[in-house]
């Protein structure tokens, strides 16, 4: 079966001969003379690859990516940018988009087969590992989990190799400061890409630990002797790397918990990550504790972002809401961690939301006692 390829492009020139150079070298070719006639062609027919202009009538280059990246049915089709020019800041906006690489207008013949191999022979190496994946059945892992990952991961490293290729081929046409600009995007979606590693290393364990009965015991003795602290110091690192120092309202007191410190570092740490990327600068975010009884409660409070009722239903391993209208990504796996976390540890987690007034989320711990703090330290 032919491979098929959809090219977008409103030059009718431009198009004829991009599509004709594919039929020759055997690929099945779909054409759109507009950014919003090739979403709809591809929704209807699914390529394999989209060639796709930035600079279109009704809806540009960057307006497909974002559709088709949106639509489930599109969300993992190859997208190859074509460029005017090699103005960086479009590259950038690209890949940052989901896009997995670009062309230079004008181009070679050779240019183009090669640049359209690559990206099928990849994306082809990507599906049969994501069909093994498929095919192990890990019932530890929710269903979800198997299909979401693989978008998750590749799109901080596309951002990574797409930016990297820029400066390795075009270094000489960038001053220092667009140069460390790139590096620095390069560096952040590497952190990204390494936060989503761990936190699925993580969810994968947790899952395999809350199906031992053997293992569950051993996992809680574990306890951490001054929450106020460890609370005070991830909320303050956390706020400082979203540069929101200011907007952090912090109210503790302390309790030992039955919960591991680095464990507790990591709930508080994806909770206040959340409110802080959900809700905009200059606007308060709340964290306060209390006891009650042996219930240690930790409230963490914004005011960005809410979850209608339909979305506080769905949540669970990468549920994540309304991707296709903002930036944040990851946010999913890092709240189902975070609920597995608190599962494990015989608490309640709760979340309040509201897409006018904000979300508040409130988790319950169990407080160490006296005679537990003698068991697990004697």
């Amino acid at each position: 079966m032919k491979q098929k390829i959809l090219v977008i492009e409103d030059e009718d020139l431009v198009r004829e001969g991009i599509v004709l150079i594919l039929q020759v070298n055997g690929y099945e070719v779909h054409m759109a003379e507009n950014g919003r006639k090739g979403v709809d062609m591809a929704v209807k027919v699914l390529p394999d690859l989209v060639i796709s202009d930035i600079m279109m009538p009704e809806l540009d280059g960057f307006g497909v990516v974002e559709e088709l990246r949106s639509n489930k049915s599109t969300s993992t089709i190859p997208f190859l940018f074509l460029s005017a020019k090699a103005d960086k800041s479009d590259i950038r906006q690209g890949m940052n988009l989901g896009a997995d690489d670009y062309l230079t207008k004008p181009f070679e013949i050779d240019e183009l087969i090669e640049a359209v191999n690559a990206r099928l022979n990849r994306a082809s190496a990507e599906k049969e590992i994501a069909e093994e994946i498929a095919n192990v059945r890990l019932n530890e892992l929710r269903t979800n989990l198997t299909f979401s990952l693989p978008h998750e991961f590749l799109t901080p490293l596309n951002g990574i190799l797409g930016l990297s290729n820029i400066l390795m081929n075009s270094l000489d046409n960038f001053d220092k400061n667009d140069a460390i600009d790139m590096l620095k995007e390069i560096n952040q979606s590497g952190r990204r890409l390494q936060r989503l590693i761990e936190n699925f290393l993580l969810y994968s364990k947790l899952e395999f630990v809350s199906r031992d009965k053997d293992t569950v015991p051993e996992f809680r003795k574990l306890i951490t002797p001054a929450a106020e602290d460890v609370i005070y110091d991830i909320a303050t690192i956390v706020a400082g790397q979203h540069k929101r120092l200011d907007d952090i309202q912090l109210s503790l007191t302390d309790s030992p918990l039955l919960c591991s410190s680095v464990y507790l570092c990591k709930i508080v740490e994806e909770l206040l990550d959340n409110a802080m990327k959900f809700s905009e600068p200059l606007s308060k975010v709340s964290v306060s504790t209390e006891s009650v009884g042996m219930e240690y409660i930790i409230r963490i409070v914004d005011k960005g972002r809410g979850m209608s009722e339909e979305q506080l239903k769905k949540i669970g391993g990468l549920a994540q809401f309304d991707r296709h209208l903002y930036e944040q990504q990851g946010a999913g796996l890092g709240l189902a961690v975070t609920q597995k976390l608190v599962e494990l540890y015989t608490g309640k987690f709760i979340i309040d939301s509201d897409r006018e007034q904000g979300t508040k989320v409130t988790i319950h711990l169990p407080i160490a006692s006296e005679q537990d703090i003698e068991e697990l330290l004697g």
